[in-house]
This record gives structure tokens, sequence and C-alpha cells, in this order.
């Protein structure tokens, strides 16, 4: 039987980031995690997976509807501050204006949700950790947004829609 740990199980929210690697000039989209960068001034970011469902009803089915899988979709959401520069001066990760170039160029972006390494340093910029479980794909930028509050700081919110299969790692 299975001993359950919160201590050693559990990821939790402030140690999940997401990761994206933006086209080069070609559109082309780089697969290696190295290259991935982080959200700039992430508060919160989403995995959703979805599946259409195919009507299967009949007469065996008596008075109960039947239903099957179909197409698979998903999307990731982040929320960020709003910060002024683009792609961090001498640092690695991206602001919403960076991927607001993805997005008006049309170009699909790769993503990452995955842990920081264990032990990693708070004040550094957080990486990817390989030894753990994480997700992976190409997107499209479908939605971005800044939302300005009186007396609170910019926010903003991104949206990324699935383009072909979601991956899991480890």
């Amino acid at each position: 039987m299975a001993t359950f740990n919160v201590n050693t199980d559990l990821v939790k929210g402030n140690d999940m980031y997401l990761f994206i690697t933006l086209p080069d000039s070609g559109g082309n989209i780089s697969t290696a995690i190295t290259d991935a960068e982080v959200v700039a001034y992430a508060t919160s970011c989403s995995l959703e997976i979805n599946a259409d469902t195919i009507d299967t009803t009949s007469k065996f089915s008596c008075r109960w509807n039947s239903v099957m899988q179909g197409n698979a979709s998903y999307t990731v959401n982040a929320d960020a501050l709003y910060a002024l520069q683009s792609k961090m001066a001498a640092q690695s990760a991206y602001t919403i204006d960076d991927l607001f170039e993805a997005m008006v160029d049309g170009k699909n972006v790769g993503w990452y949700m995955a842990p920081r390494p264990e032990g990693e340093e708070c004040s550094d910029l957080p990486t990817i950790d390989s030894s753990a479980v994480y997700y992976y794909g190409t997107a499209a930028i479908t939605s971005l947004s800044i939302t300005a509050g009186n007396n609170e700081v910019c926010s903003s919110s991104i949206t990324l829609t699935g383009d072909g299969i979601i991956n899991k790692a480890n």
C-alpha cells in the first residue's frame, strides 16, 4: 500500500511556472527546454484539457445517453503583473509586451508548465526542473489583456490555445 506524504508529494502553487519559447525570425520554435523563458512577474498559471463528446446513444442505451470521447483540446492561462520593459534586461523572462509581438505576428509559441528545481534560490529567475513532471506543447496566443485598476498595480493575462498534442514529461 502506498503512503502519501504532503511534504514531498505536493507541488506548491508558488513553485509552478509558465515558460514560453518564442519563434525565431523564420517562425521555428525551439524544442530545447533550456530555450524556454519564464513569464515575468506571473501571479498564476493554469492548464485546462477538454474532450468533445460523440453521441453513441442507441436503442441498446435504454433511456440513458451514451457518449465516447472525440477531439481533445487544451488552453493555458497565466496572469502577471504588467512590466514596462520588454525582455527584462539581462534576465531570462518574457513580459506581456514580448508575447504581444508574437500574437500580432500570428506566430505560435512553445510553452512549458513546470516547477522550479527544488533548492533553487527564490531570488533567481526560475528554471525548469527537468527531473519533475511537467507539461509542454505548442500553442497560439489567442488572448492578451491588460487591466489597470485604481490604486492597484497593473496586471495582465494571456491565454494560449493548444496547437496539436499536449505532452507530459517524466
